[in-house]
């Protein structure tokens, strides 16, 4: 059985190294994983790359989570943008929705610019991405890319198929707050906090108090949306 299992490993590494996109990528799994081989990050990606390189799409991704997650090697969002813009380009929603909080965050050499985000999650398209759409519109902290007729108009869209979501009542509330009606803000931000005790996983009560207290303060909320954890 062992005698298989190294068979095998030996011919992945030949139809590799002969330049086969399959190989490569399933080769730099193996390294990654510790699978038949002994564990390699280093080599593991380096392989899974070389696939990128050809268009390998599972590669491509692979590559671009690893260095947008930054666990099993250090973040590097300019390496993630390389090849999620490549994706995006063959209409890879996923990508999409990465370069949306690439966007919308910067660093790492990447610059920030809500305008990019807006158009990334907006072709990314789902209901998540949309809601990030509405949020963005609302408070980027660039007066030019703010929108609060569109992000009220969206997150009304939005709560149609669920009007006890928090995170959309909590998007709806900061477009009536940019909009300046912020006896409306006030209302719905409420009913976003009663919201969030049926979404005991949601755990950002504090998050949600504190606009709350801007809204109350006639004041409206800007924020930079963060990267996924």
């Amino acid at each position: 059985m062992q005698s298989n299992a190294q068979s095998r490993v030996v011919h992945i590494q030949l139809k590799a190294a002969q330049g086969d996109a399959d190989a490569q990528f399933l080769l730099g799994l193996m390294y990654l994983s510790g699978r038949f081989v002994e564990k390699n990050i280093t080599e593991g990606f380096l392989w899974v790359e070389q696939a990128a390189n050809q268009q390998h799409i599972k590669a491509q991704q692979t590559i671009a989570d690893l260095a947008f997650e930054g666990k099993l090697i250090p973040r590097n969002l300019l390496k993630a943008e390389k090849w999620y813009l490549d994706m995006s380009q063959q209409g890879d929603k996923w990508a999409h929705f990465r370069l949306g909080f690439i966007y919308s965050a910067g660093g790492d050499g990447v610059e920030r610019n809500c305008g990019k985000a807006l158009t990334q999650f907006g072709a990314a398209g789902d209901d998540v991405s949309l809601g990030n759409v509405a949020w963005i519109l609302a408070t980027c902290p660039e007066s030019e890319y703010r929108d609060g007729s569109k992000a009220v108009s969206l997150s009304l869209k939005l709560l149609e198929t669920n009007q006890d979501d928090p995170t959309i009542l909590d998007n709806l509330a900061a477009g009536y707050a940019e909009l300046g009606n912020f006896i409306q803000a006030v209302s719905v931000q409420k009913k976003a906090i009663d919201a969030l005790k049926l979404y005991p996983e949601v755990a950002k009560s504090d998050e949600f108090l504190q606009r709350l207290k801007s809204y109350q303060n006639n004041q409206a909320y800007r924020e930079v949306i963060p990267l996924m954890d």
